[in-house]
């Protein structure tokens, strides 16, 4: 792959941290966005607040400065859980997850799109999940907040249709990362509990069980390298990514039951 600028979100830790130590390794221009850096970095590492629009204006401007005003890759990584029923959330902590899972993908490609388009080229890829399509119990605040990162690609790609940018999201099933030291967490009230209690448990199971970061360099590396890209790819376990598949071939009925029971509500 030919030497690219490559700006990606959430480079702290994680599926960010093992994409931009690669992307470096192999020759890229590679600008890590997050909040604070843990040392493990051999990219360049910006201090950035993505829910913080002046600060992604001041980021993205000094990418610009530094590399002749080009970016050929944005990756939007960055992102947090929730769990907690719906009813017992607060407008905090709804708003918490959508300042970086909603406002920060909005932000990021709000600077790259203009110079994309000048450019005549470029790749957004942004990280989604398969859960945005699903009401998942006790994670339907995260859910929503990818399923509108999900419509918002779909009707940016639109907007840009023919301009030569490539825009899609990259769908994830469990990761293995820390991500459930940055979850929100609601206040949980009594009818929930017992519920609750039993589904985080077999959640941070399936995180800890989960696909390795390194796993998905291949993937993602391939996705970089194609043209006319899909609205959406679908990367994680087998079953998860058939979840998918089985939601828009099943009754609706049926398979609210399916994830009642896998879900241990029943």
């Amino acid at each position: 792959m030919q030497s690219k600028v490559i700006v990606i979100t959430g480079s702290s830790s994680g599926v960010g941290l093992t994409l931009a130590n690669y992307f470096h390794e192999k020759g890229h221009q590679v600008f890590g966005l997050s909040r604070t850096a843990k040392g493990q970095e051999k990219f360049k590492h910006i201090p950035t607040d993505v829910s913080d629009k002046e600060n992604v204006q001041r980021t993205f401007q000094q990418i610009l400065n530094e590399t002749n005003n080009q970016i050929d890759v944005l990756i939007n990584n960055a992102g947090i859980g929730m769990l907690g029923a719906v009813e017992d959330a607060t407008k905090a902590d709804i708003e918490k997850l959508l300042d970086v899972n909603v406002y920060g993908t909005i932000y990021t490609m709000q600077e790259v799109l203009p110079v994309m388009r000048k450019q005549g080229f470029g790749y957004i890829l942004n990280v989604s999940s398969i859960a945005s399509n699903n009401g998942l119990p006790f994670r339907g605040y995260y859910s929503a907040s990818k399923a509108m990162i999900d419509r918002l690609i779909e009707s940016t790609r639109l907007e840009n249709r023919n301009t030569g940018i490539e825009i899609t999201t990259l769908n994830f099933g469990d990761i293995k990362t820390n991500i459930a030291e940055g979850r929100v967490k609601t206040f949980v009230s009594k009818f929930y509990q017992a519920k609750y209690d039993a589904m985080v448990a077999d959640i941070d199971h399936e995180v800890e069980d989960g696909t390795p970061p390194e796993d998905l360099i291949p993937i993602i590396e391939g996705i970089m390298n194609q043209k006319g890209l899909k609205p959406h790819y679908y990367i994680g376990k087998s079953m998860q990514k058939f979840s998918v598949t089985l939601k828009n071939i099943l009754p609706q009925k049926m398979f609210e039951n399916i994830i009642a029971k896998y879900s241990k509500l029943d």
